[in-house]
């Protein structure tokens, strides 16, 4: 066997520990981190809705709360006189479903295919592979909180359509919807109590409030007798940033500029049944040279009660929330 130069050696042995999640690790941990712009996306928004896990071959078909009385004009005892929204076929519009006795979700896939090519790994002073999957699982975290954002703006667009307010008073009498409660700059305590007392009304309680960080500046300011604030490191990196009574108080980039959402406990709100978990699948590309991923899940959103959901639109701000840019 000849003898191999130490260049030659050093190679050979950067290969070997290349191959192995374990290698790469050891690689990384001798060199110097990557140079971030940002921390990667956390998903907070099916923190919103009861999560479940669809057993192999089952459907997700969810059957509405039986209604022992007629409680609107023209409803009939035995029906369901709340609608449904979902996020239709394939990620596309949100869906109305009048008075569902029982709601089928469609679920559709979200996907994120990290390429890396083999002389970038050698290139980069940092475990390449390692952060780029971090990255896809953040994309498709952004992704999904995007889809269950829209829903709750399809929702509030409903209720702005159908519900009755007092101009005078700002009170809605609609029984079911919670239309938008405009407020203006900066957001105060007198504007967030109203919007708790719209789900409250309803007899549920209000558990999350999610806001754009540029809106949740405005309660920074607030004195702390009004707010809880969060301060371990751990849990501000998840997006919560305190409790306002009882609520969680949370921010994500993917929240419309100007926009707030005040939500009911999940068991009274929606589901997010979940055909396949987060999943990471090797997809690599020896013709081109390239390492890959396939990073996938799929699942589907449902909000069986609108009202539950309650928008507050800041005045000279808002702004509709997507699952496409960033806010």
């Amino acid at each position: 066997m000849p003898n191999l130069s130490r260049t030659q050696q050093q190679t050979n042995q950067l290969g070997q520990l290349l191959k192995t999640a374990g290698g790469r690790q050891k690689l990384a941990a001798s060199l110097g981190p990557s140079l971030r712009r940002r921390r990667d996306y956390m998903s907070i928004a099916r923190k919103a809705l009861m999560v479940e896990t669809l057993p192999d071959g089952a459907l997700p078909i969810y059957d509405k709360e039986f209604d022992t009385q007629a409680m609107t004009v023209g409803s009939t005892p035995g029906g369901s006189f709340v609608e449904a929204f979902v996020v239709g076929e394939e990620g596309g519009d949100i869906v109305r479903v009048t008075k569902p006795k029982r709601v089928t979700v469609p679920t559709f896939e979200i996907v994120s295919n990290p390429m890396i090519p083999i002389t970038q790994i050698k290139e980069r002073r940092f475990d390449l592979v390692a952060r780029s999957l971090n990255l896809a699982k953040a994309e498709v975290g952004a992704a999904e909180d995007g889809y269950v954002f829209s829903l709750f703006d399809g929702i509030a667009a409903a209720a702005n359509a159908q519900g009755t307010i007092d101009a005078t008073a700002g009170i809605s009498f609609d029984p079911i919807y919670n239309p938008d409660l405009p407020v203006s700059a900066p957001l105060d305590i007198n504007s967030m109590a109203d919007g708790f007392g719209s789900v409250l009304r309803h007899d549920i309680s209000v558990a999350f409030c999610f806001f754009n960080p540029r809106d949740y500046t405005d309660l920074l300011k607030w004195t702390q007798q009004n707010i809880d604030r969060e301060t371990q490191r751990k849990l501000l990196k998840t997006g919560v940033m305190g409790y306002l009574w009882g609520s969680t108080l949370l921010q994500s980039r993917k929240v419309g500029y100007g926009c707030i959402y005040i939500l009911a406990d999940a068991e009274f709100l929606g589901v997010l049944p979940e055909r396949v978990p987060l999943t990471v699948m090797s997809a690599d590309r020896p013709d081109l040279r390239q390492i890959g991923f396939s990073i996938f899940e799929v699942v589907g959103f449902l909000c069986f009660n609108p009202s539950g959901v309650q928008r507050l639109t800041v005045t000279g701000r808002f702004n509709l929330s997507n699952n496409i840019g960033e806010n």
